[in-house]
């Protein structure tokens, strides 16, 4: 439709009697709406209805108003219509609104920009995190995250458009939430010495240090990015209550108590009950003392004893006197010790032990072969294990071709001697014996199989005798120089470890024997992928042996040892870190009294 300049004075004029007083309302002067024209084909039908309502008003009120007003109201309303272009032209050109008009400082919120026409320049709000976004190109509709910042309070988000309009919404900025932090220790109480575990937790900032000077030391920092942190520490002599504070990375702190009391003293001392025994005999014992251990010994005891002395400052158990302990008065001495392995106290009584000594008959001949299979040629090792026999008591070993070998069992009442079978030894099965002065014998079978080619091999205990609990090396040796290979080594419980083998020959592995571990001899062999074997004897000594076990004497009458009766947890010992079974055929030795064979 063409503008028509009557028709927009006409449209103001009606506006102006709509809003006008009554009086003016009621006016009879004629409307120069009336001749208006327009071109629109919907104009003829509307302009008659206008033009009809004049016509009648003059005829009742003739004159009831002056003529010079009417003109006057036109005028005012025809200036009044050549602003309507201006409200046009303030017009909004777009919209901007919030994923949520609330937020807490850090968190992150999507703001969303639309325009109808013109294109997007920048969002701007101090309420962000930066304060200010340039929208790239001419983009009608604009979408990004933001970071809230760190200010709490009501923020003005706006939207600038390249004709230089706008469009705001509004972001409230909340307070944040306290953060939640807290420093715990599992007691509120100590002693000076005493080890405790402290705790901090934050849902916020990082921690950084613990102090207090109810430690040793008395400050603690935390390596960065920990927002929980626990560790052990040992309390300071200083006694009293003392803070013990977590701070943490934004200046904020927690804070817990502890009391430090004054220890009790603990006098270290030793007592044994009954304080005279026949050999063989159990007697009772008491350390006291404040340590990480004690260790109990004497002459007249089967073992050395070890009780662990975290488990109060009062420890109890039992021990046999040794079963050839000659009459006489033993010392019983104790060493304290703490767990940096420094002697803190020491103690010392006396046991009896009545007399005379009881003879022990001999209970038991053992004969061992490794390996039992060999080829003709080859060596293998025929060891005896005895019970209650004195040390260097001989021990005949006859071999397939009825050759004898005399050896003497040592301390622990075992012996060993390398045999090697004749070269035109036939395949098949052959007997070994030994036996005692006494008459007592006993025989063990040896396989010959047929010839098979295979490299010299050694294997090396070093030690070959060690305590419960301590350690050795498995070393072995081939004659295959100049080139890398693999030997396998064989526990006596039949688990394998595999060894690198150098171009030197020569290859290592280190084992553990756990505290445990019966006292006896065990067996480890070796071997290579081409059949080479070899085979050593590690002797395994006693260093303690935890008390409440009914005990027998075994090994050479000078060992005094025993083994633990009815006891299930002895049913097998670790070694090299791996099972080894009680009786496990030939890998191990174990000596048992006559009624438990």
């Amino acid at each position: 439709m063409r503008f028509n300049k009557s028709l927009a004075a006409a449209g103001a004029l009606g506006l102006a009697v709509l809003t006008a007083s009554p009086a003016l309302a009621d006016t009879p002067t004629d409307l120069p709406v009336a001749p208006v024209e327009t071109s629109s084909p919907e104009a003829p039908v509307e302009t008659p209805k206008p033009s009809e309502k004049p016509s009648e008003k003059p005829s009742e009120k003739p004159s009831d108003k002056p003529a010079a007003k009417p003109s006057a109201k036109p005028s005012a309303k025809a200036s009044a219509s050549t602003k309507a272009p201006e409200k046009k032209e303030v017009e909004q050109k777009g919209s901007i609104t919030l994923s949520s008009t609330t937020a807490k400082p850090g968190e992150i919120i999507t703001v969303s920009v639309t325009s109808t026409r013109e294109a997007i320049t920048a969002i701007t709000s101090r309420g962000f995190n930066p304060p200010s976004w340039n929208v790239p190109g001419k983009r009608t509709d604009y979408r990004f995250q933001v970071r809230v910042s760190q200010t709490p309070g009501e923020y003005p988000v706006d939207a600038h458009f390249a004709d230089g309009s706008s469009a705001r919404a509004v972001l409230t900025v909340e307070k944040p939430a306290a953060a939640k932090t807290s420093i715990t220790v599992d007691r509120s109480s100590a002693k000076p010495g005493d080890i405790v575990n402290v705790s901090v937790k934050s849902d916020g900032p990082d921690v950084k240090a613990i102090t207090s000077r109810a430690f040793s030391p008395g400050s603690w920092n935390v390596p960065a990015g920990h927002k929980e942190y626990r560790f052990q520490v040992r309390v300071s002599g200083e006694l009293g209550e003392h803070p013990v504070d977590a701070h943490f990375a934004d200046g904020s702190s927690a804070r817990t108590t502890l009391t430090v009391e004054k220890s009790v003293d603990v006098k270290y001392g030793v007592a044994v009950s009954p304080s005279a025994a026949e050999p063989g005999d159990k007697v009772s014992y008491t350390v006291t003392g404040k340590a990480a251990d004690a260790y109990i010994e004497s002459p007249a005891f089967w073992a050395k004893i070890t009780e662990n002395m975290t488990l109060g400052t009062t420890r109890t158990g039992t021990v046999p006197i040794r079963p050839d302990a000659k009459p006489g008065v033993y010392p019983v001495d104790v060493v304290f010790k703490d767990a940096a392995g420094r002697t803190v106290g020491t103690a010392s009584t006396t046991i009896t032990v009545k007399g005379p000594v009881k003879p022990v008959p001999v209970t038991g001949l053992e004969l061992d072969l490794s390996p039992s299979k060999i080829v003709a040629g080859q060596s293998y090792y025929a060891g005896v294990t005895t019970t209650n026999v004195k040390a260097g008591t001989p021990v005949t070993i006859t071999d397939p071709a009825g050759r004898r070998h005399v050896v003497r069992v040592d301390s622990w009442g075992e012996a060993r001697v390398k045999l090697t079978s004749p070269k035109g030894t036939r395949p098949g099965a052959y007997t070994v014996r030994a036996s005692l002065d006494s008459g007592q014998s006993t025989s063990a079978r040896l396989t010959v199989v047929k010839r098979h080619p295979h490299t010299q091999l050694a294997l090396i205990l070093d030690p070959d005798k060690v305590y419960a609990g301590g350690k050795f090396t498995a070393i072995v040796a081939t004659s295959s120089f100049g080139k890398t290979t693999k030997a396998t080594i064989t526990d006596p419980s039949g688990k394998r470890f595999t060894v690198k083998v150098g171009k030197s020959g020569v290859g290592a592995k280190k084992f553990h024997v756990p505290s445990s571990t019966r006292a006896g001899t065990y067996w480890f062999k070796a071997k290579l992928a081409n059949g080479a074997t070899d085979w050593a004897k590690l002797t395994v000594k006693p260093r303690y042996r935890a008390s409440g076990f009914t005990l027998t004497p075994k090994g050479g009458a000078d060992t005094g040892g025993g083994l633990p009766e009815g006891n299930a947890n002895f049913g097998g010992v670790a070694l090299g870190g791996m099972l080894i079974a009680g009786g496990a055929g030939s890998a191990l030795f174990v000596r048992r009294r006559t009624d438990e064979a």
